[in-house]
């Protein structure tokens, strides 16, 4: 692998000189492990200078390269795979676009078997498709996410069965997300993942990001309950199990577990602690979305006596023959945003659900069962014949959020400059997070021209990656990324040393 090779023109010295010192900054030697014990080696001590390169330490793969092709104007460890974290969402949402299609759109409808003199013959049928949308988010997404009444999507589905006649569904609601099956433990996602939003479940009928919003306060006193806000809580079916504990007692974290017919919010906050936020996902999207709907047909006036019922599909399980309900009436439905607002979605503000499910809808486009085997196995596919990954890669899942995942920098690189010779490239290119402006880079490559940077992000505990296209001052295009796991230093440093490179590629410095 070449180390600083310089771009054309009367800069190259000086491009040669001042990467080759970034990557000694760095602590990136001719290995690239930053100091980090190779197996069968001793570590090295660290410095004492917190900012140090045997301090920071960890692995790089790193590359840039100019779009147009050519050699590369840096090189480090560039075929290594490593963990990707998020940019993993870059391979993704080229290939939901190139198989979707940017201007696609998925529907999620209520169908019965017939109604008559305002009732509803059987169970009203939520049908699922794909839609990971089916929220109140503001589109289209303009610099960080914004959201209407949590129930509105839902009220708006209610509104069209008030027009269509619906008076009364006496036989309960069935909630069916068969289109795919509903997968709860993707390989290599932690049980700690699974508690929060972005380890939420895999379903095609997913509600409000498959998220709930808690804001915990303590009681006066260890043993008094907490009292809790919860959004959304249709009929409240969350139940607030959560304690407050004294000074030398463990504080257990929140989150949301099924307990018979309801869902408690669990978990313990210390006396006189400040409040506590989190964003916690729900154990069961399909019939959280169930009773969402039911709420939002109580409020518009239609009466629903009979229970909530779930119609899912386990991983291996046949597809169930389509249509899923033939002779149903479509009483009502809901039209997704865009394919592209989709993922949009996905790469400013890194929704790993949204990934997956787009995943899933993409695999069907294409002949598949929506089924995790399937939908990886043709990512993989696509993406080998495409050249843009080798036989090195693990592609674990849709988002990166699998510890398993395994790309290189290159790998992210024939991506980012493969996406100029689609169709749908620049588009795609546009869903990127810009430095300084909107997304995950909102806060982050400040003091740059606006649009120098759009960059994908990710973060795992053990790993930072950053992987998009700078625009240098002289009018270059050079796709990049960095991958860094393993390391021992603050993200913020990391992160810190990840940017200043990326600053420096865009200002054309040729000393550090």
């Amino acid at each position: 692998m070449r180390k600083g090779q310089g771009v054309r023109g009367s800069s190259q010295r000086g491009w040669r000189h001042g990467v080759c010192g970034f990557l000694l900054l760095m602590g990136m030697g001719s290995s690239g492990l930053a100091h980090a014990a190779l197996p069968g080696q001793p570590s090295r001590p660290a410095s004492a200078d917190p900012e140090s390169p045997a301090t920071l330490g960890g692995r790089w793969s790193v590359l840039v390269q100019d779009v147009r092709g050519g050699a590369p104007v840096l090189s480090q460890n560039a075929t290594a795979p490593q963990l990707p974290a998020s940019t993993a969402k870059l391979l993704t949402t080229a290939y939901v676009l190139h198989n979707l299609g940017a201007q696609d759109h998925l529907l999620t409808r209520v169908l019965a078997q017939g109604l008559v003199a305002g009732r509803v013959m059987g169970p009203l049928i939520f049908l699922g498709g794909g839609d990971p949308n089916l929220s109140s988010r503001i589109f289209p997404f303009n610099g960080k996410t914004r959201r209407g009444p949590a129930l509105s999507p839902l009220r708006d589905l209610a509104e069209q069965l008030w027009q269509a006649g619906v008076r009364e569904v006496p036989d309960g609601i069935l909630a069916d997300s068969r289109l795919f099956p509903t997968e709860y433990a993707p390989m290599g996602w932690t049980p700690e993942d699974q508690r929060y939003w972005y380890g939420a479940p895999i379903s095609a009928l997913t509600f409000n990001d498959a998220m709930v919003e808690v804001l915990v306060r303590p009681g006066a006193k260890s043993g008094q309950p907490a009292s809790a806000e919860i959004v959304p809580n249709p009929l409240g079916v969350i139940r607030n199990g959560v304690k407050t504990v004294g000074a030398g007692e463990e504080v257990i974290p929140l989150r949301l577990e099924i307990v018979g017919e309801h869902w408690v919010l669990s978990g313990s906050i210390r006396a006189r602690a400040a409040p506590v936020g989190a964003m916690l996902a729900q154990p069961d999207p399909a019939r959280f979305a169930g009773l969402a709907l039911q709420q939002a047909l109580l409020d518009q006036g239609i009466r629903v006596t009979g229970e909530v019922r779930v119609r899912a599909r386990g991983q291996g399980s046949a597809a169930p023959q389509r249509p899923f309900y033939p002779g149903y009436a479509v009483l009502a439905q809901r039209r997704s945003p865009a394919v592209i607002d989709a993922v949009t979605v996905v790469n400013k503000v890194s929704e790993n659900t949204h990934a997956e499910i787009l995943l899933r809808d993409a695999d069907l486009a294409r002949g598949g069962d929506g089924d995790t085997h399937s939908a990886l196995a043709r990512l993989r596919d696509w993406l080998l014949r495409e050249g843009v990954i080798d036989q090195q890669a693990e592609v674990a899942d849709a988002c990166g959020l699998s510890r398993n995942a395994r790309l290189s920098a290159a790998d992210l690189v024939r991506v980012l400059a493969q996406s100029y010779q689609q169709p749908w490239g620049a588009l795609w290119r546009a869903s990127l997070p810009v430095g300084a402006e909107d997304g995950t880079l909102r806060h982050r490559l400040e003091n740059l021209p606006l649009g120098t940077v759009r960059a994908k992000t990710g973060t795992l505990r053990d790993a930072l990656a950053l992987a998009g296209l700078i625009r240098g001052n002289h009018g270059q295009e050079y796709a990049f990324a960095i991958l860094v796991d393993h390391f021992k230093a603050p993200r913020a440093a990391i992160r810190s040393r990840m940017d200043d490179l990326v600053r420096r590629i865009a200002l054309g410095e040729s000393a550090l």
